[in-house]
């Protein structure tokens, strides 16, 4: 009888499971779809994610794609060219790509995908980590996690979960009767972080070298986590990309009012109707709260996290400070150049006169009495062609969720005692998308992905080989600060009285900057710019 040299079994803890090789060379063992969580299903769901069952037969984890969340399509899943997910309730998995089981331990990159707590998954072509492994010969674990309403709805009678012990042994208790949790999706997170802990040895890992990176709502998550010492133990370095850090968890009295508006449009009466609901009926819900009525300029999604007390505080920035140090914890954070030209891409039609009331409106809130100056120094360095006042809207948008916040956060990690680097993703979309220039999202093709990402429509105009070049001197980087906790001998470390942003990619490539913030724009921002700017 033949043996298949292509598949590949370990040993974890509820019993074997089998991948296969494949990346380049097939150097690569790659498992999709392994359970860190037992299923949420019936009256799990909406629950604290409990461990996951044992079992007799071997587990097949051998396919082309594992799980991903139910969720709803996204305009970057399009100009990703993102097949559509396989999309089942029972996600609670990782992907793992190791490119060694036997060769001594490696270093571990846990990544917590992004898609404002509403999309993503461990399966997205732009998520692979085969080639990252193989190039940088560290494990790659991608989680998935529950999104939109079955992760983050947190009605009147949702109660906080409490975790009891620290890293490996530490355990979610709830005090509702019906086991209702609020921010159940970050739960899983916290889960998926403890089996990995435990068990990524069997996949080649070394749980003492753990790195967890965050892009998006997964580095928002990962600002979270950061701030729960009970959590710490389980990775030793992290890295957040692009986290919306200007946005503040969503109070519990909206969040309740949401979760009123998504009750009433599945017609359900309470709990119950909503855990027996289809998943038809949910997509259909979720999709009746997204599309409802908002205030212009509002990006906000309305399944987040939700502040509850004992996991989510109300400010992020002061609970860390409240916590234990951080201790030489290794620390890389930063932000693309034009975050939120994905959704307010700079335009030269004119702005309408209600267009004109909310951006004004908007800087008013922000700035006070200093608002006419701001618009003025964001509207002045806007070219022609492009609006000048749609486009000082997007930059300040990117100002006040993504770069001020995260050079602000970044300032409170060095002064909580982590090693701090900071880096700006430069890389601009050329072509017929070019007006997103360096948008939310588009660095991640340069760390992980495979081919079909680097061909999505995002990428049609740009140069295939100056990509390939960008992407290896990335990974290059990345990979040394997950072995190392340092990107680079020649990477200073940032400190408030000695600022250093990296530029990666673009025109200043290589250089320092002084801030993630553009210079003509830096005085307008105090260094205690965690705020929410709606």
């Amino acid at each position: 009888m033949a043996v298949n040299t292509d598949t590949v079994d370990v040993q974890v803890s509820e019993g074997l499971v089998r991948g296969r090789r494949e990346g380049p060379g097939m150097s690569v063992a790659a498992f999709r779809g392994v359970p860190y969580a037992a299923p949420p299903l019936a009256e799990r769901r909406f629950a604290v994610p409990l461990p996951p069952l044992g079992r007799r037969e071997i587990l097949r984890a051998d396919g082309p794609v594992g799980t991903a969340p139910l969720q709803l399509p996204s305009a970057v899943g399009t100009l990703m060219n993102d097949p559509k997910p396989a999309e089942t309730e029972s996600c609670l998995t990782v992907n793992v790509w190791s490119p060694s089981l036997r060769q001594g331990p490696r270093p571990v990159l846990v990544w917590l995908p992004g898609g404002s707590f509403l999309t993503g998954g461990a399966d997205l072509a732009r998520y692979d980590g085969a080639e990252l492994a193989a190039q940088e010969q560290i494990v790659v674990v991608l989680v998935n996690y529950r999104l939109g309403a079955l992760g983050f709805l947190a009605p009147e009678w949702a109660e906080p979960a409490r975790i009891e012990g620290s890293g490996t042994e530490l355990t979610f208790r709830t005090p509702s009767e019906a086991g209702w949790t609020t921010n159940a999706g970050l739960l899983d997170q916290i889960a998926a972080l403890r089996w990995i802990k435990k068990e990524i040895g069997a996949f080649g890992g070394d749980p003492d070298q753990i790195a967890v990176a965050g892009q998006s709502a997964g580095g928002q998550s990962l600002a979270a986590l950061l701030a729960l010492p009970q959590v710490r133990p389980l990775f030793r370095r992290a890295l957040l990309h692009s986290a919306p850090l200007g946005m503040a968890p969503m109070p519990r009295a909206e969040a309740a009012e949401t979760a009123e508006i998504f009750r009433k449009a599945l017609g359900a009466e309470g709990a119950e109707d909503l855990r027996q609901a289809t998943l038809g009926q949910l997509r259909r819900a979720q999709q009746h709260v997204l599309t409802r009525p908002r205030p212009a300029g509002d990006v906000r999604p309305p399944f987040r996290l939700v502040e509850d007390g004992p996991v989510v505080a109300p400010d992020t920035a002061q609970a860390l400070r409240a916590s234990p140090e951080l201790a030489g914890t290794e620390i890389m954070l930063g932000t693309t150049r034009h975050e939120c030209a994905l959704w307010f891409a700079r335009q030269s039609a004119p702005v309408s006169n209600a267009g004109r009331d909310g951006v004004t409106a908007e800087f008013a809130r922000a700035f006070g009495s200093r608002a006419d100056e701001a618009l003025e120094t964001y509207a002045a360095a806007v070219s022609p062609p492009y609006n000048a006042l749609s486009t000082a809207f997007e930059e300040f948008k990117t100002d006040a969720f993504f770069a001020a916040p995260t050079h602000a956060f970044a300032d409170i990690l060095h002064r909580h005692g982590a090693r701090t680097r900071m880096f700006r993703f430069d890389w601009q979309v050329p072509g017929r998308y070019s007006a997103l220039r360096a948008c939310h999202c588009v660095d991640i093709p340069f760390l992980l992905g495979r081919e079909e990402a680097r061909h999505a429509p995002l990428f049609a105009d740009a140069d295939q080989g100056g990509m390939q070049r960008l992407r290896h001197s990335v990974r290059r980087m990345w990979g040394a600060f997950v072995r190392t906790g340092s990107p680079s001998p020649t990477w200073a470390e940032h400190t408030p009285e000695r600022p250093v942003v990296r530029a990666v990619g673009g025109e200043f490539a290589g250089t320092t900057l002084g801030s993630l913030v553009e210079p003509e724009r830096r005085a307008l921002w105090p260094a205690s710019a965690l705020i929410s700017p709606q």
